[in-house]
Parts: C-alpha cells; structure tokens; sequence
C-alpha cells in the first residue's frame, strides 16, 4: 500500500477486536494468543475492516445530494478485499446499486444473496446475456447489434430485460461506431429491453476527454456536456426515467455538478483517496492488511547477503526473519502503470543502491509487535525477509506486510477482523 494515500497510519493496532475468532491481543505486542476454544486462522489471510467498508460508505454518502444514488463498486474482488464480505457490508451500509465488472462476478453476489441491482461493466457475450438476463442483471450495451440479443433473452425467461447504455466519452477504452441516439433508438424498438441507465467514465488526469483542451480551461466540460448529451439523446428517444452517471471517486469528490442521478465509488470505499485530492477530503478509515506469521529467525553477520542476487547486505550483525509470502501472494508486485513512471523506476535504482550498503529505509514494510521493520532482499516466489533486529520478535509471531490490494492473490482467505 505503499503508493496509496490511506487517512490511517500504517501499523498494527494496539488491540484488534476478532469478531469471527480466535486470537485478542491485549498489548502493544501483536503476537496473538490462540483461543482454544476458537477455530486457527490460516498461517496468511487477509485481514478486512467490514465496519470500516460501511463506515467510509456512509462517509461518501455525505458528500451527495439526497436524491443521488450511490453505487459501490466491487469489480476485481472488491478490490482485493473479497466480494462477499464487501458487497454485504456496503449493501448493509445503505448502497443503492452495486457495480461488477463481469457476468461470473454478477452471479456469485447472487449467489451470496444479494438482490440489490447490479450494473455489470463490460458487454456481455451473445452467450452470457441469457444467464445476465436470468440472474437480473443490469447489462452493459455498446452497440446497436447487442440489444436484439437481449430481447431474445427477455422473450424466452419471460421478464424483462435491464441495460445501461455507455458511451465513450474520450477515453478510448470501451464503445463502438453507433452513437448515443442511435443506440436509445435500437433500445427503444424491444418493449421487453429496459434502458434504465446512460453512462461513461473518464480516466485520470491524461486520459481523453469529449472536449479535448477545453477540460484544462474548464473543469469539468466534458462532463457537463455528457449529461446535456445523455439527456437530450433519451428524451429524442422517447424514453422515460433513466438514471445518467458519469462520476467515479475522483469527479465525485471535486466536482458535485458532475454526479447527476448517482455516482460509482470505488477505491473512496476501500480507504484510499484519488491522487490530488483536496484537504477536505474525507477522512477514510484503513480496511485491508496482509496478515502471515514469522516461522524462522537466524543471526547474520555484518557483511551477508540476504536472498536471490544478493540485493541486500546486512550493514551490521542482523537478526532475520523468514515470512511465508512472496510473489506468488501478491507481494512486491507493481502494475505496469506505476512500474513505468520514471519516479517508480528511480525509487527503485536507489533502494537496490542503499540495499548493497545495507541501507533498507526505503520499504516495502512489515510491521511485528507495533514495530515497523523493512522487508529486505529481493521477495522470492513463496518468502520474504524481515530484518527484526531492532525488536524482540520470535518465531510464531504475527505480522503485516505492505501490499497493494488488487494484486493480493484472491486465492488467500479473507478474515473480517475490526483494524
């Protein structure tokens, strides 16, 4: 979490509050003590704040005008912090609708029992729309060819039909050669296909806008000239009630003109704020930790190599510590995004600099007995290494390591436990 700007610091509570099970730490020491009478954790998990997901829920929800609606979004496993426990703890917070990327994600918050509506992201196959249509799912259309499938669907299962309909407004990412107009038009045609939605998304600062120079005049332009768009092309269309969203976390915080019928938040929910975001921002709360154990600890001399390539040398007598998480769990993985800024590439060159002199003050970090301590040489497939010489640590001992969330492998468990 080392690039994420959470409203928490980065270290281990002085008590953790275990609603599901097994260890209560009673001092600074976060070595936790196993109930007998509970269940063990798992040797890693992670750790998710389900309290403070609802708490930055109702947060965000103070920034909005009391007839938007609001929808979380919990695409990519809730953005690593596992869909079930997220979607059930947003829609027990008050969300309105929840947001999916896929077919399959739209089905297992089915599954989970969650019936509130779900807009699925990306357009579906010919081959998904039925299960979309069958699960009552809010399907995402493109293009004008898409919506008789969707009527087909609608004929066959007996019911009607939910979509929105997006249109690129710049980005570049995700649209096709029909316009707004005509696509309401197609949509329109089906009495069984139901257009209760219009929407875009527009990126970061960089990223393509409908106005193209005019946004760096104006903030906003292109936002306001989507929603002047989406609604004449629905009232052209002879369409009734439909919601108009564009805003995502980042428009949601700096511009309120831009959240028209409801907004999507994502990464707000999970604690972390959109780069330059204003001094009032909200004061979001911590949700996510990567929890394992340390399961050996060895004595180096000044002048050791620690791991692969030998990256690092210890600068003094250490005392090292082996955690059983690497890459393979997500650690130490970067997104190609921030791999290929020229700030990421030189962090990088000076850490590996320092590390050969034994200088590990740069991170990436674990935190044991409310001590921070580096993780040092290169991350391996299945471990890494702590250098815990400044602290009583022992073998047993729990600990957290910085990690970023999406890239946390979804295969390890999640753990509601209050951060």
């Amino acid at each position: 979490m080392r690039s994420e700007r959470l409203q928490t610091k980065r270290h281990l509570p002085a008590t953790v509050d275990c609603r599901h099970d097994c260890r209560h730490n009673t001092t600074r020491d976060v070595t936790m003590k196993h109930d007998e009478s509970l269940p063990m954790r798992p040797m890693t998990y992670v750790a998710i704040d389900t309290r403070a997901l609802a708490r930055n829920l109702r947060l965000v929800r103070t920034r909005l005008a009391e007839r938007v609606r609001l929808m979380a979004v919990v695409k990519a496993n809730a953005y690593g912090h596992g869909l079930k426990l997220a979607a059930h703890a947003f829609a027990e917070a008050g969300a309105d609708w929840l947001g999916v990327s896929t077919l399959d994600e739209g089905i297992r918050l089915r599954q989970h029992g969650l019936q509130l509506p779900v807009l699925v992201f990306l357009p579906a196959l010919d081959r998904e729309v039925e299960p979309l249509v069958e699960h009552r799912l809010t399907g995402t259309v493109v293009a004008c060819d898409q919506v008789p499938v969707y009527a087909e669907a609608a004929r066959k299962l007996g019911h009607e039909a939910g979509v929105h309909v997006y249109t690129d407004a710049g980005l570049g990412r995700l649209g096709s050669d029909d316009s707004l107009p005509d696509l309401l038009t197609a949509a329109a045609s089906y009495p069984r296909v139901t257009v209760t939605g219009v929407y875009t998304h527009f990126g970061p600062g960089g990223s393509g806008t409908m106005l193209e120079g005019l946004d760096a005049l104006r903030p906003g332009a292109s936002a306001r000239a989507f929603g002047a768009l989406a609604q004449n092309a629905v009232a052209g269309a002879g369409l009734g009630r439909v919601s108009v969203h564009c805003a995502a976390s980042e428009l949601l915080l700096s511009m309120p003109e831009t959240h028209f019928d409801m907004v999507r938040a994502g990464t707000l929910l999970y604690g972390q704020l959109p780069p330059g975001a204003a001094d009032d921002a909200p004061a979001l709360q911590k949700t996510f930790e990567l929890r394992s154990h340390i399961v050996a600890i060895h004595s180096l001399p000044k002048g050791s190599p620690v791991g692969y390539g030998g990256e690092f040398v210890t600068g003094r007598d250490s005392r090292i510590a082996t955690v059983p998480v690497g890459l393979a769990h997500g650690l130490g993985v970067t997104p190609e995004s921030l791999g290929r800024s020229l700030r990421q590439i030189a962090g990088s060159y000076l850490r590996r600099r320092r590390a050969r002199r034994g200088i590990s003050d740069r991170g990436p970090w674990g935190y044991v007995r409310g001590q921070q301590v580096p993780v040092v040489g290169r991350i391996s497939m299945d471990q890494c290494c702590l250098d815990v010489t400044a602290t009583d640590a022992q073998v047993g001992d729990e600990v957290a390591l910085d990690t970023r969330r999406v890239t946390t492998s979804a295969a390890i468990p999640r753990i509601a436990v209050e951060l």
